[in-house]
Parts: structure tokens; sequence; C-alpha cells
């Protein structure tokens, strides 16, 4: 997946979006389950998210935030969950940050081939096509 070209930890193991996309996923779950006011979501984060937030935010651009973001969807994913459901949850509970909707739709592919590679079997694969990831992607992403 893109990231910043200009991120000040790119190639270094500090890249602001690869590490945001934990602290992303957990408000992806905290979403899902309900919460979603962003005070309730912040302070059910716990301290080790709030380091990362307070590490990473001061250089942190949209990209960045869109590579967590992506990251986190796919996460979500591999952990078994329904692509409509999840990606329209993650646009919802991601809304509260400055990441790039339509990325979710110029990277879906990337999105998708990172959620095959991550999965240990092919039921992902065999669920979805290529095809039919991208077109949830972009119908979630326009509604």
């Amino acid at each position: 997946m893109r990231s910043c070209v200009t991120c000040p930890g790119a190639g270094t193991g500090d890249c602001a979006g690869t590490n945001l996309h934990p602290v992303l996923g957990k408000v992806l779950e905290l979403y899902g389950d309900g919460m979603t006011d962003k005070f309730d979501i912040l302070f059910a984060l716990g301290s080790d998210a709030e380091k990362l937030l307070e590490r990473y935010t001061y250089r942190v651009s949209p990209d960045c935030w869109s590579r967590a973001s992506l990251l986190a969807i796919a996460d979500a994913l591999v952990a078994g969950g329904a692509p409509e459901d999840t990606i329209r949850t993650a646009k919802n509970a991601f809304a509260l940050f400055p990441w790039r909707l339509e990325e979710l739709v110029e990277q879906a592919p990337d999105l998708y081939q990172a959620v095959l590679v991550s999965t240990p079997d092919d039921s992902f694969e065999q669920a979805f096509s290529k095809r039919a990831f991208v077109k949830i992607c972009k119908q979630v992403a326009y509604e």
C-alpha cells in the first residue's frame, strides 16, 4: 500500500501509518461494538494508544492516516469480518480522523492483496474475487 513519500519515518520502521494502524484497529473494534462517541472512544483506547497518538500526530499527513486505516481494515477482514459491513463500519469510524476515503477506492486492489497475503487459507479469495471486492469498496465509499 502507498504511504506518504515525505514520511519522516519512511524506510526506518517509524512510519506513522504503520505504527498507528493498531490504534485505528481498536477504534474500528470499539465503533463496531456500538461505541460511536469520539470522546468515549478516545478514553477507551488506553494509555499505549494515547502515547502513539501523541508521538505521531504532529507529523501525520492524510496519507499516513489512510495507510493506517487501510491496514486496520485489512486486519479486520483477515479476522473474518464481512467485507461490506467491515468497510462500512470503518468508513463511519474513521470519519473521526483525517484519512482520505478516496484511498479506499484507489487502493482497493492493494487492500485485497494485503488480505490475501495475511489470510491463512484461501477462503477470502474463494468468497470474493478482486473485482467483487473493489466493487464493494466503491459502493461503500460512494453511498
